[in-house]
């Protein structure tokens, strides 16, 4: 099961990083793409906004103009299709057939700018009467200055600028000409510009290769940190589950054992063969394995009750835990006086905290009773109360061997016991796990230590 929900939290969080990665390289590749597509169509529509001269070739490097940027030539066809003029240095332009093929191509398109991927060209179409300049002819060249007189007037109307009230230029987005109709009537001319596109496909190119393997490289490191994060994360669950597994594992073996022994000397009362004082025996062997099993059954129930959140359900009181702590002493004090241990108390008065008093005394029952268990013969147990920063501090320390390490971080856990050999004495390891749960519902905190050859167990609970 744990191995299941690792690999779920793996499979979740990897599908959103993928879903993440994929959208922000798409939006990168995206935006760029709009981003070179728009500078490379104000690029066109401004070169179709200059004049050509039949009798000179364009220079694309002599224009100081920052949209040109990529090599061009401009074709100028008549209704036809034939073509009349061109100019740009940037192309061998000698071809005829190789250039009627083209021109063929763009003026097949549906829209004014679009791409001739066979050739990596872009095009843009404009007719003659937008742009008002005359086509001149291999039998005049003149009217140079007039058309550079009316070159402004061109471009505003070319780029779709226009004289606002204010007297600012307001030019048109580039956009709002790419895909238009051109409507040709067939009684203009018409202009269209070419432009090389080889650069801009590298470019996008190497900048899709770029972007995968910055996926894949993001992809593994994002996957090795969620299986990390996957083992760290699931591991309460896994503990938990484990020491369910255990619980019941261990209960199902503390009751095993009584119930074997109730079973035997049930069958054996059964019997003739033996003598009634025999019989009395087995009978008397039952009643104890029974109230054995009744106990552990009863601290099964308890810790099941504050396991499910008995104390938050009740209504807590300010519970006075210096009476509370001499109470219970002098109900133990016989019990210590019985084993030859010495009860021992330091209890500052008038200390209050806030809580269940039955539970609350439950705690104290339990420290009490293990200190009577485990203290060595003859030994002085003590009882401390103090007023520590804001808690309450309450101690019992017993004399004996000193805990190990691994034993103070295990005394906890349920159906730990240190002395497996005190099994049958009533002690099913449950005491202070039972303890830990009712003060950690109190907010408070319970540890075991070990000095001068002393076990002490302290309890910190927050005051009232």
């Amino acid at each position: 099961m744990i191995q299941k929900l690792r690999r779920r939290f793996v499979i979740i969080t990897m599908s959103i990083v993928t879903i993440m990665l994929v959208i922000i390289f798409g939006l990168v590749l995206s935006l760029t793409h709009k981003r070179i597509l728009e500078d490379n169509l104000r690029m066109l529509i401004n070169v179709a906004s200059s004049p050509i001269g039949a009798d000179r070739p364009f220079q694309p490097g002599r224009r100081q103009d920052d949209n040109i940027k990529l090599p061009f030539f401009r074709v100028v066809v008549d209704k036809d299709g034939k073509i009349l003029a061109t100019d740009g240095n940037a192309y061998d332009l000698t071809d005829e057939d190789n250039l009627h093929t083209i021109v063929q191509e763009a003026l097949q398109g549906k829209r004014r700018s679009g791409e001739l991927l066979d050739y990596n060209l872009r095009y843009f179409r404009a007719r003659t009467d937008e742009v008002k300049y005359d086509i001149p002819s291999k039998e005049t060249t003149e009217k140079t200055q007039e058309v550079q007189e009316t070159q402004e007037a061109q471009e505003k109307q070319m780029v779709g600028q226009a004289e606002p009230e204010n007297g600012k230029r307001v030019p048109e987005e580039p956009e709002q000409v790419y895909g238009d109709s051109d409507h040709w009537d067939g009684s203009s001319n018409r202009v269209i510009v070419f432009s090389d596109i080889s650069s801009e496909r590298s470019t996008m190119r190497n900048l899709i290769r770029n972007c995968v393997l910055i996926g894949l490289l993001s992809f593994l490191v994002f996957l090795v940190i969620t299986i990390y994060f996957a083992r760290w994360t699931v591991k309460p669950v896994e503990d938990a589950w484990n020491q369910q597994r255990q619980f019941v594992s261990d209960a199902s073996h503390e009751l095993k054992t009584p119930l074997t022994v109730i079973l035997t000397n049930a069958e054996l009362l059964k019997g003739n063969e033996f003598s009634e004082e025999r019989k009395a025996q087995f009978t008397e062997s039952i009643l104890t394995m029974a109230h054995q099993m009744r106990g552990l059954v009863d601290s099964l129930l308890q810790l099941a009750r504050v396991d499910n959140g008995a104390i938050q359900k009740m209504e807590l009181e300010r519970v006075p835990l210096s009476q509370l702590c001499e109470d219970e002493m002098l109900t133990f004090e016989v019990l210590f006086f019985e084993k030859g241990l010495e009860l021992v108390s330091e209890l500052e008065p008038d200390i209050f905290v806030k809580g269940s008093r039955q539970h609350l005394k439950q705690v104290i029952e339990i420290l009490l009773d293990n200190a009577q268990k485990y203290a060595d013969a003859k030994g002085k147990v003590t009882m401390k109360l103090t007023k520590g920063n804001h808690m309450a501090v309450l101690s019992v320390s017993d004399p004996g061997e000193a805990l190990s390490e691994e034993e103070r971080k295990n005394i906890f856990k349920r159906f730990y016991r240190v002395d497996e050999a005190r099994a049958m004495n009533h002690s099913y390891g449950l005491g202070l796990s039972i303890a830990e749960s009712i003060v950690t519902n109190h907010h408070g905190r319970i540890y075991a230590d070990s000095k001068d050859g002393y076990n002490i167990f302290t309890v910190e609970l927050p005051l009232a």
